[in-house]
């Protein structure tokens, strides 16, 4: 299916910089995510704090980027086949770099486990998910040693949002996600956030990265002009701007981790 198919979910977001190079139009990247909040968002006013960053950081070296929402699962497809240039917010796992190229890490990221406020849990290591059913989505970077353990239920959803509603409805015990995009993803759904609550202690600790298909010609070009950008928006202070937009407060200077 031809990328112009999903026009009606596409939005673009356009930043002009004084960095912004002289010589020649904008050239055009696409990128692609399943909506994340608060890193990608649906609202047009507040695309999301990896939207803006993308932009801003690739605006730097003269791109202008389209930005597409599809379900995680489908993005990685398209971006895998080199049908669409980016991936904004990638996880970093040993399977998927052998067809992924991978940015510099921009935004350090827990993957937190959520319950009902009923059930009393703290993650103290793998082994202490035995005999919980978890819900987890479908090809997200979660680490080897959950997706291979046999002593809990791991429970795959599509989407973050089918792993909330799972837990609600006490279909699941568990679920797995970012702390910031489950909170933001309960409103939606109609779920009290008082409803919940978080283990202590994250499961996983990740990093996130723009990601382009190693199928893709351009996948070098893009990612390097990320990298350049990327350090020109931390250095004019665009960076921590947009991270105080956000309300995003965990550590970003990955060498501290």
């Amino acid at each position: 299916m031809r990328l112009t198919s999903f026009k009606r979910l596409s939005f673009v977001f356009a930043f002009c910089l004084a960095t912004i190079p002289a010589q020649g139009a904008m050239k055009i990247v696409t990128a692609v995510n399943d909506a994340w909040p608060p890193y990608v968002t649906r609202d047009t006013a507040k695309p999301g704090f990896s939207v803006e960053v993308v932009t801003a950081a690739l605006s730097t070296q003269g791109y202008d980027t389209k930005f597409l929402l599809f379900p995680w699962a489908r993005g990685l497809y398209e971006v895998r086949n080199g049908r669409i240039d980016l991936i904004t917010t990638t996880w970093y796992t040993d399977a998927r770099s052998e067809f992924l190229l991978y940015s510099d890490p921009y935004f350090a990221t827990n993957i937190d486990i959520m319950m009902r406020k009923d059930t009393a849990f703290n993650f103290t290591g793998p082994d202490s998910l035995t005999g919980k059913r978890v819900a987890s989505v479908l090809e997200y970077g979660y680490e080897p040693w959950f997706l291979d353990a046999d002593y809990f239920q791991r429970v795959e959803t599509t989407s973050l949002r089918s792993s909330l509603q799972m837990l609600a409805a006490k279909r699941v015990d568990l679920a797995v996600g970012n702390r910031f995009v489950m909170q933001h993803e309960l409103e939606p759904l109609n779920l009290d956030a008082d409803d919940f609550h978080f283990s202590p202690t994250p499961m996983i600790k990740q990093h996130i990265h723009v990601t382009a298909g190693k199928a893709n010609p351009k996948a070098q070009e893009y990612i390097q002009a990320f990298n350049r950008g990327l350090e020109i928006i931390k250095r004019n202070g665009t960076f921590d701007d947009l991270k105080q937009k956000y309300g995003l407060l965990l550590p970003d200077d990955v060498a501290a981790e």
